[in-house]
């Protein structure tokens, strides 16, 4: 079985694939061009976030391929239901890397709450006695607005309540969940929350679900955290409501457009803790997306299904 994978996976899953006998070809170069001639004889495509989608063309030019399995969650970048029409398995790993994103998402609200960014420039510059004045804010007893509870929304909602926060959340698709209050109107989150995190998937319900209507109904002293998907936030109008003062500030990982430009506005403000698109990064995270991948390919070699097939 041959497989095209553009990234090393942890060297066990690339070792589990080698052990059985599976040849692994990588890119041989960052345009949808090259992806076109790199696939064309494999049977297995391994997806990471990239600018290149596996549309109807790449799919096509694929003429072996019987699975695409995507390394994490979101499947915006690949047409799946193209892919399934024509008899070809798409699986994701939809747990290897939640707690990891769940955990950096707590790094982000935590990050604000004690305005990390500039108290950490500050540091480094020599200052000390100065920084006493800036000001932080604790999280017992706040609230936290979380906009999807699915698997990580969840795991937030969870952590969250170790720091005996007061946890509400927005999601059309869940009723109830122990310890959260579910709120109906998604204005009304805002309206109360001291932090609001994002955890929808990228849809076309949720591409620009918040933007300067929603930023302008938050409290003026609340976070906007987003680990989820950049397309989430109108992100001209978050800054827009940065500058105005309208929310407090912003911890953000993901972003409209990635990688994120020298000149982005966001970067040179002192109230927005930036990461780079790596919450579910983790080294166990790595590994154990890695090892979810390699069961998936080893599973169609064996004529099974693979563990987390979309259907």
């Amino acid at each position: 079985m041959k497989v095209y994978n553009p990234k090393p996976l942890a060297p066990v899953a690339e070792q589990m694939l080698k052990d059985s006998g599976v040849e692994i070809v990588g890119s041989s170069g960052p345009t949808k061009e090259d992806l076109i001639k790199d696939v064309a004889d494999v049977d297995v495509i391994v997806v990471w976030l990239s600018p290149n989608h596996i549309d109807k063309e790449v799919i096509d030019a694929a003429k072996k391929l019987k699975l695409i399995s995507r390394f994490g969650v979101g499947m915006e970048i690949v047409d799946v239901k193209y892919a399934q029409s024509k008899g070809i398995m798409v699986c994701n790993t939809p747990f290897s890397n939640i707690n990891s994103v769940a955990e950096h998402a707590m790094y982000l609200i935590m990050a604000c709450a004690r305005n990390s960014r500039i108290v950490d420039t500050k540091m480094h510059s020599g200052e000390f006695n100065s920084i006493k004045k800036i000001s932080a804010v604790e999280l017992e007893g706040s609230t936290l607005g979380i906009i999807g509870l699915g698997n990580i929304g969840k795991l937030v909602a969870k952590k969250a309540s170790g720091f005996d926060m007061n946890i509400i959340a927005w999601d059309p698709f869940v009723k109830e969940h122990p310890g959260v209050e579910m709120i109906t109107d998604l204005n009304e989150l805002l309206e109360r929350s001291d932090f609001v995190t994002l955890h929808t998937p990228e849809t076309p319900q949720t591409i620009g679900l918040i933007g300067a209507e929603q930023f302008k109904k938050m409290k003026k002293s609340a976070f906007i955290i987003n680990a989820a998907r950049g397309s989430a936030i109108k992100q001209n109008e978050l800054v827009e409501a940065l500058k105005a003062g309208e929310i407090a500030g912003a911890g953000l990982d993901v972003y409209a457009s990635e990688p994120l430009t020298s000149d982005e506005p966001l970067l040179a403000m002192d109230n927005v803790i930036c990461t780079p698109h790596y919450a579910g990064f983790t080294t166990g995270a790595v590994v154990k997306t890695g090892i979810d991948v390699a069961e998936s390919i080893l599973s169609v070699m064996d004529g099974k299904t693979p563990k987390y097939l979309l259907k």
